[in-house]
């Protein structure tokens, strides 16, 4: 017999997407406006294909990209001045983080594969991104990052091959600083020793959930004013569905259950994404 939904999970809001703010990237004397164009359209194109944000692009958004044209890129949020007329309008367009980039080297060189003896170029880009709590201004995240590309026609080859690597290598970013959060809707049923190994979460295809993807289940308690979260669980997702995923559980199956059961409130968090990610396999010899 399958076990029934805990009536207490319609408490815990269903996923949504996340509304986060592009910002203008600066660069370097190293490299070109129009290299750190392709960089940041790079990583605008990775937030989107995680398929759970809704992406404000501020050069083009009316509001944002006013306030911009004369200030500094790297001002727009800090400790200083988030209480400031961009952090209104970043909250009026419901957005919690921003995220700024800064374009730091692209350089350029030649190598010979050992494997066809061919000639090839091949491009190294280095860029730096930070995450900004529009809240308080504080920084809750920031990454020096380097992909590289190779192709034996061009350097534009070349560098456009880095910037796919770019765009893919985005889903670590995101996940690591962009934390899906969901909650577990139904306990699948239980074997004949009363084993749960599947459950259902909230959230799947329309946010971006692959097959594979691995959640923890955390308990979360409120201790006084604070709220911690203890891990209790493991779980993979084995089927996604439009608005839920069925999830195996992995670990932690007797916990899971108990608290479930008892109407303790779990919550499950993104651990690692299901689908291939990161660059291009380079298989040349000497890359």
């Amino acid at each position: 017999m399958a076990v029934l939904v805990w009536l207490g999970a319609s408490a815990q809001d269903d996923p949504s997407k996340e509304t986060v703010i592009i910002n203008p990237f600066t660069h370097t004397s190293a490299v070109s406006q129009a290299a750190c164009d392709n960089i940041r359209a790079a990583v605008l194109s990775g937030f989107a294909d995680r398929g759970r944000f809704h992406i404000v692009d501020a050069l083009t958004d009316g509001t944002l990209s006013k306030l911009y044209a004369d200030r500094n890129v790297e001002d727009v949020v800090n400790d200083a001045n988030w209480k400031s007329e961009s952090e209104a309008a970043y909250k009026a367009l419901g957005a919690k983080k921003v995220v700024i980039g800064q374009a730091n080297n692209v350089s350029f060189s030649q190598f010979k594969s050992d494997i066809d003896g061919k000639m090839y170029n091949k491009a190294e880009v280095t860029y730096s991104l930070k995450v900004y709590n529009i809240a308080d201004g504080a920084m809750i995240g920031s990454e020096d990052l380097s992909v590289s590309g190779i192709d034996a026609d061009s350097k534009d080859g070349a560098f456009n091959d880095a910037m796919k690597d770019l765009r893919k290598g985005m889903v670590g970013f995101v996940d690591k600083h962009f934390k899906f959060e969901t909650y577990i809707l139904e306990l699948g049923e239980a074997d004949k020793k009363g084993r749960v190994k599947e459950l259902y979460i909230s959230g799947g295809t329309e946010m971006g959930v692959a097959k594979k993807t691995r959640f923890k289940v955390f308990l979360e308690r409120k201790i006084g004013p604070k709220v911690t979260k203890s891990e209790i669980g493991t779980i993979v997702a084995v089927e996604v569905m439009e608005g839920v995923t069925k999830c195996q559980v992995a670990s932690g199956e007797d916990a899971i259950k108990e608290k479930f059961n008892n109407g303790d409130k779990l919550v499950v968090i993104l651990d690692k994404q299901g689908t291939a990610a990161g660059g291009f396999f380079k298989g040349l010899v000497g890359a």
